[in-house]
């Protein structure tokens, strides 16, 4: 259908289906009271008993608002749904505009950015259905929200990317961030875990005592623990140094920042393990009620997770050659103060992931807060999340390869 023809089919089905008459009730004897087309807004009384007619206009607006459903016309149904289509698609522009403009910026669109997202698509299971049976060239415009609602609004990626790089065994790596929430309750042990996915790099935030002698145990593997972190490497670690961040504790953030220089066959590289402040307080604040302290701290944590990642960024700028950043950065991908620092970095889920990649799981939302990031020297062969294995986070993971010098 043209787009002419489309607006046409517009135009036919709200005439056809305006309603033109409302019936309410008057104040006095309650007595029905119909209001024409041409006297739906003026002032109106009773014949009966002189009596005001829904002075505040509210009720007439709720009767007319009912015809558009009445089942009496297929027309009225027709203009209904049209109504509704045309309102979930704006729906769907409107947040991911909210998302990619004002989130970290805007507490609304911040509560959106770590919300569960998926609701959006739960008009499609009425207003599919509706449209085939009713007016199937509505199926354009809901084509185009549930696009825009899976793509820029849930981050789905298709994995195209994977359909051109071919993997390299001998030249390939594997590399894993994940947050361990401790590491107490984990299913499987460090040895177990680098063995079961081959990996050659892992870095894991929130390491506790037991998680870190597990790692300081390791056999045949170059390891470090600081900081909350550990790390493991198959390739020598020649040094780390670690990010200040006392004045970031001062103000009630973290930021915690630690970067590894590894020997890698002759080559150096630099990869950098990260844990940022979370949202949680405000976030917490607002699903109790507690508006006004939860848009206090959706604001506070923005601006401290604003300040760690453009530190974060300063920090590795300072390095030379082939570098990787990854950890728990506690922001979407989508949230604006994040793509102001890291932009022109590749983020490998984003390019040779497939899904949501969801990698925070909080009952039955899943939020998009640990990446993995490379500078210009390395390729993205592929990107997935690990199985949930006794961590709030799963692992992401990424199969990378290191580019030849020029």
């Amino acid at each position: 259908m043209r787009f002419l023809d489309l607006l046409e089919h517009v135009r036919r089905a709200w005439l056809e289906g305006r309603p033109q008459k409302v019936i309410v009730r008057c104040a006095g004897g309650g007595h029905r009271v119909r209001l024409a087309k041409g006297r739906f807004w003026s002032a109106a009384h009773c014949r009966t008993c002189g009596a005001k007619v829904d002075a505040s206009r509210l009720r007439r607006v709720g009767r007319w608002l009912v015809n558009l459903w009445a089942p009496t016309s297929a027309a009225r149904l027709q203009r209904g749904l049209w109504v509704s289509v045309g309102g979930y698609l704006l729906l769907t522009l409107v947040s991911a505009a909210c998302l990619w403009l004002l989130a970290d910026r805007w507490w609304p669109a911040t509560t959106l950015l770590f919300g569960p997202r998926w609701l959006l698509l739960l008009p499609l299971g009425l207003l599919v259905p509706g449209a085939l049976l009713w007016d199937r060239p509505l199926t354009v415009p809901l084509a185009l929200a549930g696009f825009v609602a899976l793509g820029p609004v849930m981050g789905f990626r298709a994995g195209w990317h994977r359909l051109f790089v071919s993997s390299d065994p001998v030249h390939d790596l594997r590399v894993m961030s994940f947050n361990a929430m401790g590491g107490s309750a984990l299913t499987l042990s460090p040895a177990e875990l680098l063995l079961a996915w081959n990996l050659d790099i892992a870095a894991f935030q929130e390491c506790n005592e037991r998680l870190r002698l597990s790692v300081q145990g390791l056999q045949g593997w170059h390891t470090d623990t600081r900081a909350g972190f550990c790390f493991v490497s198959r390739f020598p670690i020649l040094d780390a140094a670690e990010m200040e961040r006392e004045s970031l504790q001062g103000a009630g953030g973290s930021g915690v920042v630690v970067t590894y220089r590894l020997d890698l066959n002759g080559r150096q590289v630099r990869v950098t393990n990260v844990h940022l402040e979370t949202p949680r307080a405000g976030l917490g604040a607002l699903r109790e009620g507690r508006l006004s302290e939860g848009i206090f701290w959706l604001r506070e944590k923005s601006f401290l997770r604003e300040i760690e990642l453009r530190r974060a960024r300063h920090w590795v700028h300072q390095f030379t050659g082939p570098q990787l950043v990854m950890g728990d950065f506690n922001t979407p991908p989508e949230s604006q103060i994040f793509r102001a620092a890291w932009s022109d970095w590749t983020n490998a889920f984003s390019l040779g992931g497939r899904g949501f990649g969801g990698s925070r799981h909080n009952g039955w939302i899943r939020a998009r807060i640990d990446h993995i990031l490379l500078s210009d020297d390395w390729t993205v062969v592929r990107s997935w999340l690990g199985p949930d294995i006794g961590s709030d986070h799963v692992p992401v993971l990424a199969e990378i390869r290191l580019r030849s010098r020029d």
